[in-house]
């Protein structure tokens, strides 16, 4: 094929296009087919007898073929030799060629190589070579180098340098209008701005590329995950990896494959699945190891010595076994020095950190000292999760030696930095799951509070950790109308699955619309967790404080379960001690037992044997409850509960200790309470929602307890009336039926007219210091997530503003609810009390009520 016409030209150029589409869709080994024949093609064309139009294109073709060829040998040997080879061919090529603009796309293929060889430096001189002598009209080359450059960058933890780069990629890509390359540079920047610590800015980046990216290689899904385990998410985080490394796999993409196995790893850890993460950390480390990266093949290693350390905090093993385990990281350490930082990690330094927990573990504490000094501070682009761990050893090792203001300083530090992440986030779910970082941290501050038998220190040292992620996220509602679409559309459908028969003839049909619901759900929440924060954390409140707070036999108890043992310290205007109060798991099964007896005595359905039956059996548990976490704590006046699952889920005022005594129950020590302000104007909400048997009359008798109250029944109790409601009214009663939803917490919600008012849009209002009363089923319930933090619907309130929540922990008839509110509302107008209203209403019935006030302490 000595000469070449326009068509044969045309031809050429396509079969180019064809093996560049099979590189980008990971068919590696029909691209490398397709490049071959077209080599082959070329390798026919007399160079010399072309003018300088034609040999500007051959040579273009020729630079492009032969380095596309050793991308795709790369991906299906693994090797370097004939890939490098290739590339030098392709410059020899280029430095002939008319121009510079070849030179710098064969080096910035070259680069790639050598960063893939694990020599970043060259490939970032390469690059910066490459992009000094572009030429700049050529945006789809230009968009590639800077692309790779940001990636360099990023290795090296430089974020901003690689910020700029993913940018200018974007705005070379959006030239051309190739979605494959504006999605690379989106979700780069969206690495990069998670790497800076911007999450919300992160994933809406990444959401941005995922749109516009055609088919699915992992790769979106591998960035998106590593932004939900920096937020806490750790759950979605490995949901989303599994899912992750199964595309990486298929497409060969190991450098990938194994950065999502090691991602996945660290979620199993903060998970407490010690076996697993050993077991995929292993994994990684094996594919690290394939591709050649040592720097995350170390890091690896250490993470699987983590697991083990983490494990051993449970099952301690034998003196030798910890010494070896340290010397083993130390082995790591010194590997990972010679390799160097990787993405902002140094996994000499992380093996340290690991090395000086096992020593302390050992009791060597010298070596520990000596061990943990040489990681020195904190570097530019130190992952938040690295810098954390810092600070845990730093304070794990001051406590071991004895230097308590040393430990607690370290302590302070590693919360600051929390609370500094903490204030980038928005959704309240978002501020909870960054709990996950901290109980690493929270576990050396109250262990080494409890070795000092000190209450105060151990009060202090819970409520450190509490504050960091209590209150409400941002301060502002997020301006997001496809959210409010997408919640209204999954309210219709849950309002048309309530109206289909409850039989089996229709269960399918119900189940179908719930699942159309769910799905959408998971769409929100999603949404959410792309609102950045603009709220302040929420200064510690310390028993010095609470003891200044309380006067006469009143009391704040402060539960805590650790080691095993469930302690309480009892705070009152005296002083502050701490006692043992057993096992948790006896409480955790009586709370169990009081549920399911509260909810056979409410069933109506349930023959009155059973119903009497369970009744009995519900009168013995409230007294072992009461027996166990009250009786030795000597509490006579008024008692503030602070505690977290299960302990949240007892319903204390019906304990029989506390019957017609004001009771106050938080999941932490919260500040802001306002003081009450009997015989001030209040306005009142009451509204009635569908299918309750005495809904209507109960809001009717309320409202007449209340001047100008407003009433809802019917179809005008909908959504949008009770969240206007909750933004501008002091009192709002609520008599409808609710649920507490325990593998999605903020989807609890209150049925209305209209359908469910979820938790989530209650997200971002702030409410006017008001009493809530939710006199439905079940809807003071909570989860606990990763990291000890609640959610539910009173949480989300309490977070929000609600001076108090009064609501059920257990299922409430409806009849019961109609006794107790009416006369709980008289005494609330008369003393804007809610915990000795509710004391007072439930003490003139002679069942149990399981209604709670959820409430802070006043005087703080």
């Amino acid at each position: 094929m000595d000469v070449v016409d326009n068509d044969q030209w045309k031809t050429l150029t396509e079969q180019l296009d064809i093996a560049r589409g099979f590189n980008r869709r990971k068919r590696w080994e029909e691209a490398e087919e397709v490049y071959g024949s077209l080599l082959g093609r070329l390798a026919g064309v007399d160079e010399e007898g072309l003018g300088d139009g034609e040999r500007r294109q051959w040579s273009d073709l020729a630079v492009r073929a032969r380095i596309g060829l050793a991308w795709s040998l790369h991906m299906i040997t693994n090797s370097l030799v004939e890939p490098m080879r290739l590339c030098d061919a392709a410059h020899e090529i280029a430095e002939r060629a008319p121009g510079a603009s070849l030179r710098s796309v064969v080096l910035g293929q070259k680069a790639i190589l050598h960063r893939l060889s694990g020599n970043p430096r060259r490939a970032l001189e390469l690059l910066s070579e490459a992009l000094a002598v572009h030429d700049v009209s050529n945006h789809r080359d230009v968009a590639v180098t800077y692309l790779s450059r940001g990636n360099v960058y990023s290795e090296f933890g430089m974020f901003d340098a690689a910020r700029r780069d993913y940018e200018e990629s974007y705005a070379h890509a959006k030239v051309v209008g190739e979605p494959l390359s504006i999605s690379s540079a989106l979700q780069n920047i969206g690495y990069a701005q998670y790497a800076l610590g911007d999450l919300p800015s992160a994933l809406a980046s990444m959401e941005e590329a995922q749109d516009i990216r055609q088919g699915d290689d992992g790769i979106p899904m591998l960035g998106r995950a590593e932004v939900l385990f920096e937020s806490g998410l750790l759950e979605d985080a490995e949901r989303l990896l599994r899912t992750a490394t199964g595309y990486l796999e298929r497409a060969r993409l190991r450098a990938d494959h194994a950065e999502a196995e090691w991602y996945r790893a660290r979620c199993l850890l903060g998970l407490r699945q010690y076996d697993d993460a050993r077991a995929v950390a292993g994994h990684a480390r094996r594919l690290f190891t394939e591709v050649g990266n040592r720097p995350m093949a170390v890091l690896t290693h250490v993470l699987e010595l983590e697991a083990e350390l983490a494990d051993a905090r449970s099952k301690p093993p034998g003196g030798p076994t910890v010494r070896r385990r340290a010397e083993t990281a130390l082995e790591a350490a010194a590997e990972g020095d010679v390799t160097g930082s990787f993405l902002g990690h140094h996994p000499g330094h992380a093996a340290r950190l690991v090395a000086a927990r096992w020593f302390v573990l050992a009791g060597d504490l010298g070596r520990a000292r000596e061990t943990f000094d040489v990681v020195g501070r904190d570097r530019p682009g130190m992952p938040l999760t690295s810098r954390v761990q810092r600070f845990v050893v730093a304070a794990q090792l001051a406590f071991a030696e004895g230097n308590r203001s040393r430990g607690l300083r370290a302590v302070r530090q590693g919360f600051r930095l929390l609370a500094e992440h903490r204030l980038r986030l928005g959704a309240v779910e978002s501020v909870t799951a960054a709990a996950a970082h901290g109980v690493d941290l929270q576990l050396v501050d109250v262990g080494a509070a409890l070795e000092t038998g000190r209450a105060h220190a151990l009060f202090d040292a819970v409520e450190r950790g509490r504050s960091t992620f209590a209150g409400a996220g941002r301060v502002t509602p997020p301006d997001d109308p496809q959210a409010a679409e997408l919640l209204t559309e999954a309210r219709g459908l849950l309002a048309a699955a309530r109206e289909i028969p409850a039989d089996a003839e229709h269960a399918a049909e119900r189940d179908a619309l719930s699942r159309r619901a769910r799905r959408i759900q998971e769409q929100v929440r999603e949404r959410s967790w792309l609102h950045s924060g603009d709220a302040e954390v929420q200064r510690p409140v310390t028993v010095r404080e609470t003891v200044r707070a309380l006067s006469g036999d009143a009391a704040a108890v402060n539960y805590v379960i650790f080691g095993g043992r469930l302690r309480a310290v009892r705070a009152s205007a005296r002083g502050a001690n701490v006692l043992d109060l057993g096992e948790p798991g006896d409480v955790a099964e009586l709370v169990r037992r009081v549920r399911a007896d509260i909810a056979v005595a409410a069933n109506n359905h349930i023959p009155p044997l059973l119903r009497e039956a369970a009744r009995a059996s519900l009168d013995r548990s409230l007294k072992k409850l009461d027996a166990i976490v009250l009786a030795p704590l000597g509490v006579d006046g008024d008692l503030h509960v602070v505690a977290r699952e299960p302990l949240l889920g007892i319903p204390w005022t019906a304990l029989p200790s506390r019957q017609g005594r004001r009771t106050s129950v938080n999941s932490h020590m919260a500040r802001g309470r306002r003081d009450a302000r009997p015989g001030t104007d209040h306005r009142l909400l009451a509204a009635a929602g569908p299918h309750v048997a005495h809904g209507v009359g109960e809001v009717s008798v309320v409202g007449t307890e209340w001047p100008g109250a407003t009433v809802l029944t019917g179809a005008s109790a909908t959504t949008a009336a009770v969240r206007e409601a909750l933004a501008t009214h002091d009192v709002i009663h609520l008599a409808a039926h609710g649920r507490h939803d325990a593998d999605n917490p903020l989807f609890a919600s209150i049925d209305l007219a209209d359908g469910p008012l979820f938790a989530h849009e209650l997200d971002g209002m702030r409410l006017p210091g008001s009493v809530v009363v939710l006199a439905a089923c079940e809807v003071g319930g909570s989860s606990e997530v990763v990291g000890g933090e609640v959610l539910g619907l009173t949480s989300v309130l309490l977070r929000l503003g609600a001076r108090a929540v009064i609501a059920a922990v257990a299922p409430l008839p409806d009849a019961l609810a109609a006794q107790v509110m009416p006369r709980f509302h008289a005494r609330l107008r008369a003393t804007d009390d809610p915990e000795a209203s509710l004391a007072a209403a439930c003490a003139e019935t002679p069942e149990p009520v399981p209604l709670v006030c959820f409430s802070s302490l006043e005087g703080l």
